[in-house]
C-alpha cells in the first residue's frame, strides 16, 4: 500500500497505537484511535464504473456534473455484499414440476447405489452400446461418421429393435454396404450429403443477380430478428439496415456495401422463417432463401485473416444449415466458429475483459458459439473444438438497456446465455464420459458410469434455480412474455430435455441385446434400468409438452422455425422405443401414443423443414409409430384396442398430405423405397439393401475401416 511523504508520521503513530500480538484480544483501543466509518453509496453511474473512479452515487454525480446526459444507473436491485462462508447443508437440486398428465420423471440417483456386473459379456455390450455409425455417398464417395449419441444413429438402434435382429447384428459388425439399413430405409442420407449443384453455392440454378422488393427484404430482416435473433444474440439491427439501405443507394465506385455477405445470410434466414402465409407463395420464399445463401460463399471466409465478422457468417450459415436439418454442415459451419474464436483470444479474459459494449460483444460471440457448438457436437455424436480448461473468459452480465429499441432485449439480459452456456458444459462431459469408447478401457470402468450419470443430472437440474421466471421453461403457468422471451424459453428448454434425454437413454438403448427390460435387468445386474429408462423418457415427454404448449398457445410463429423439427422427431422416436419394451402394456403403450400425437400436430405446424415439410415428417412418426405396435405386442387384441384409440396408426397414408415435395432433386435413395418426408410408398415392410462403396477411389482399403463403419 502506498501513502504520500506527508503521512508517514501519522501512519507510524497509528502503528505504534495498535495493540501487540500479547496483548489481550478484549483490551479496548487507545481513545481517539477509532477510523470514521467509511461512506458507501448503493452503486456507480457506467461513467464512473468505466473510468473506475469514486461516485456520490447523485444524479447526476460529481464527475458527470458537466455532461449529465452521460451519467447513467444500471437498472434491477442492487447486489448486495457477500458475507463470510459458512458451512451449510448442500442444498438438493431443484426438480421439475411434473406434467399434469404423466408422473413425475425419476432420476438416475435411484440407481446410485447399484453396481454393474463386470463381466466380458457386459464390457461388450458396452462397448457395441458406444459404436456409432458411417454413411457413404455412393454417387460421390464422401463419408460421414455419427457417433452414438446422433440421432442418425439411435435411428438405426430403432431399426435394429424393430427387426428384433440386433443380438445377430450389432453395429459393429462388417458390413459390405455404404448406407446403413435404416438410414437408407428412411432416406435420411439427403440430409447427410449435398445435392446436385450444392458443392459450389455460386453455380446454381440463380441467375447472377435478382431484385428483391424492398418491402419483401424489409419483412425478411424483421423475420430474423423476431426469430432468429433471440436465440443466437450477436447481431445489431441497426448496422443490418444500414447495410441493406446502402443497397439502394447510388452506386458508388470502389465502393462496397459494408457487412454485405451478413446482410445476405441474414435475408437468407429471414426468408425461412418468415411468416408470409396469404402474402407470398411458399416456393417464391424458399427460392429468395436459396438465393441469398447462395450468393454468399464460405470459401473465401475460410482463407481470409480470421475476425469477428467471419465469427459471425459462420454462425449464420450453421443456423441457415439447421433450417434444412442439414446437421453435419451445422457442426462444421460451428467448428470453424468456434476455432477462429480462440484464434482472435475471445475464450480468455485477457481479451474480453471490460465493461464498455465491444467487450460484451466479444462475450455474446464467444458464449454463444460456444454452447451452439457444444449442443452440436453431441448431438451428432462428434468432438468439441472447445476445452473447459482453458476458457476463463466470464459470462456476459446484464446491461442497461435501450428502452426504445426491443430487439436489443436479447443483447442485454444474458440469463439464456449464462444457462445455456452450463448447459453446453454438461453435454460436453456426457459426449466424453459416458458416450465415448475411452471412457470405459476396462471392465471396472462401468462402475463409474453410474456416478457420472447421477453427478451430471444433479449439476443439470442444479441450472434451473437460477433462472429468471420468463425462462422458467418446465412451469406452465408462467404469464406469457414478449416474443423473444418465449423463443428462448423455448430454445432453452428444448436443449435441457434433449441433453437429459441422451443422459440416460444408454439404459434404453442398453436393452436392444434382450427381448426385454426385465431379461436385461437380470443380464446386468442393474436393478434400477427401468427407472432410467423412464428418466429418459420423461425428457422426451416434457420435450413435447413444451413444444405443444408454445406452438398452440404462447407463441404460435414459433413454427416457422424449422431447425426445432429435429427435436421433435428424436424425442418421438425415444418414445417409440420405449413402446418396444412395454410387452403387453396397452395402458403405458395409449399414454406413450397420446405424447407421440402431440408431436405430429407440433409438426404438422411447421412450416418448413428444410428439403421436405412438417406434414411428410410426422406421417412417417405415424408410419414408425404403427411398426412398434406390430413389434412389440403380437396380441391382436392389444393392438386393435391401440388402432381404435388412435386411427391415425392405421390410417396413416391417407392423412392430409399437402402438396408433395419434388424428390427428382435427389440422386438417392431408389424411387421404390419409402423415405422418411417423402410421403410416397405405402408399403410398412422393412427390406434389406445392398450398397457399393468406393474407398479404393477415395484413398480406403475397405479391408483396413473398421467394421462399425460399414
Amino acid at each position: 500500500m502506498s501513502t504520500r511523504p506527508n503521512d508517514i508520521p501519522r501512519v507510524a503513530n497509528l502503528v505504534s497505537a495498535l495493540p501487540s500480538p500479547t496483548d489481550s484480544p478484549s483490551a479496548p483501543p487507545p481513545a481517539g484511535m477509532t477510523p470514521p466509518p467509511r461512506e458507501r453509496v448503493p452503486r456507480a453511474c457506467e461513467h464512473c464504473r468505466g473510468r473506475k473512479i469514486k461516485c456520490n452515487g447523485q444524479q447526476p454525480c460529481k464527475a458527470c456534473t458537466r455532461h449529465p446526459e452521460r451519467c447513467l444507473y444500471r437498472t434491477g436491485s442492487i447486489r448486495q455484499r457477500k458475507n463470510r462462508p459458512t458451512k451449510e447443508a448442500p442444498r438438493p437440486p431443484a426438480t421439475l414440476l411434473p406434467l399434469p398428465t404423466t408422473d413425475s420423471p425419476t432420476t438416475p440417483s435411484d440407481w446410485s447405489h447399484t453396481s454393474l456386473s463386470d463381466g466380458p459379456a457386459q464390457y461388450k455390450r458396452h462397448h457395441e452400446l458406444r459404436a456409432g455409425i458411417g454413411v457413404q455417398n455412393p454417387e460421390t464417395g464422401a463419408f460421414q461418421f455419427y457417433g452414438p449419441s446422433s440421432g442418425f444413429c439411435f435411428i438405426h438402434r430403432v431399426y435394429q429393435r424393430i427387426k428384433q435382429g440386433s443380438s445377430s447384428e450389432p453395429l459393429l459388425a462388417r458390413r459390405s454396404c455404404s448406407i446403413p439399413d435404416a438410414i437408407h430405409r428412411f432416406g435420411l442420407e439427403r440430409f447427410m450429403f449435398s445435392r446436385p449443384g450444392d458443392a459450389d453455392p455460386r453455380r446454381t440454378h440463380f441467375p447472377s443477380q435478382m431484385f428483391l422488393p424492398r418491402d419483401l427484404g424489409d419483412q425478411f430482416i424483421e423475420a430474423y430478428f423476431r426469430i432468429m435473433h433471440p436465440q443466437i444474440p450477436i447481431l445489431i439491427k441497426s448496422e443490418i439496415v444500414d447495410a441493406w439501405n446502402q443497397m439502394w443507394e447510388s452506386p458508388v465506385r470502389d465502393y462496397s456495401v459494408k457487412n454485405q455477405d451478413i446482410l445476405y445470410m441474414v435475408l437468407a434466414i429471414g426468408a425461412r422463417v418468415a411468416n408470409l402465409r396469404g402474402k407470398q407463395p411458399e416456393s417464391s420464399v424458399e427460392a429468395w432463401a436459396d438465393y441469398f445463401s447462395s450468393r454468399v460463399s464460405e470459401g473465401p471466409i475460410f482463407l481470409q485473416e480470421p475476425s469477428i465478422r467471419g465469427v459471425h457468417l459462420m454462425m449464420l450459415k450453421s443456423m441457415y444449415a439447421l433450417q434444412l436439418m442439414r446437421q453435419n454442415d451445422a457442426y462444421l459451419y460451428l467448428g470453424h466458429a468456434t476455432r477462429t474464436c480462440l484464434v482472435l483470444g475471445l475464450h480468455r479474459a485477457q481479451v474480453t475483459d471490460g465493461r464498455d459494449p465491444n467487450a460484451h460483444r466479444l462475450r455474446l460471440t464467444f458464449w454463444t458459439t460456444f454452447f451452439c457448438e457444444r449442443i452440436s457436437s453431441l448431438y451428432m455424436g462428434r468432438p468439441s473444438s472447445l476445452s473447459d480448461r482453458q476458457i476463463d473468459t466470464v459470462y456476459p452480465e446484464d446491461s442497461p438497456q435501450n428502452p426504445y429499441d426491443s430487439t436489443c432485449a436479447p443483447m442485454h439480459e444474458c440469463a439464456f446465455i449464462r444457462a445455456m452456456g452450463e448447459i453446453a458444459k454438461l453435454a460436453d462431459r456426457i459426449s466424453i464420459e459416458i458416450y465415448s469408447p475411452a471412457s470405459i478401457r476396462n471392465p471396472t470402468d462401468l462402475d463409474k458410469l453410474n456416478q457420472i450419470s447421477v453427478e451430471c443430472d444433479h449439476a443439470l437440474q442444479a441450472v434451473t434455480p437460477t433462472l429468471p421466471s420468463y425462462l422458467h421453461f418446465f412451469d406452465d403457468s408462467v404469464p406469457i412474455g414478449e416474443p423473444w422471451q418465449e423463443i428462448q424459453r423455448l430454445s432453452l428448454g428444448f436443449c435441457y430435455y434433449v441433453v437429459r434425454m441422451l443422459l440416460s437413454r444408454p439404459a434404453l438403448v442398453l436393452t436392444t441385446f434382450f427381448s426385454s427390460v426385465q431379461e436385461a435387468q437380470t443380464a446386468t445386474g442393474c436393478s434400477e434400468l427401468q427407472s432410467c429408462i423412464h428418466s429418459s423418457t420423461s425428457a422426451a415427454r416434457n420435450l413435447i409438452h413444451l413444444a405443444h404448449d408454445v406452438y398452440f398457445r404462447r407463441f404460435p410463429d414459433i413454427r416457422y422455425d424449422g431447425a426445432l423439427a429435429s427435436f421433435l422427431v428424436s424425442a418421438s422416436l425415444t418414445l417409440l422405443y420405449d413402446v418396444l419394451n412395454l410387452g403387453t402394456d396397452p395402458d403405458r403403450a395409449r399414454q406413450t401414443f397420446t405424447v407421440v400425437e402431440k408431436a405430429i400436430k407440433c409438426l404438422d405446424e411447421i412450416e418448413h423443414t428444410g428439403y421436405t415439410s412438417g406434414k411428410a415428417l410426422s406421417l412417417d412418426l405415424m408410419r414408425v409409430a404403427k411398426q412398434a405396435v406390430q413389434a412389440a405386442d403380437p396380441v391382436v387384441d392389444t393392438n386393435q384396442v391401440l388402432m381404435d384409440s388412435f386411427p391415425w396408426l392405421d390410417n396413416w397414408a391417407s392423412a392430409h398430405l399437402g402438396e408433395n415435395p419434388d424428390l427428382s432433386m435427389y440422386t438417392f435413395p431408389p424411387a421404390d423405397v419409402a423415405v422418411i418426408g417423402s410421403l410416397a410408398g405405402n408399403d410398412v415392410g422393412w427390406t434389406e439393401t445392398e450398397g457399393n462403396h468406393l474407398w479404393l477411389g477415395n484413398g480406403f482399403e475397405p479391408n483396413a475401416m473398421p467394421g462399425c463403419l460399414f
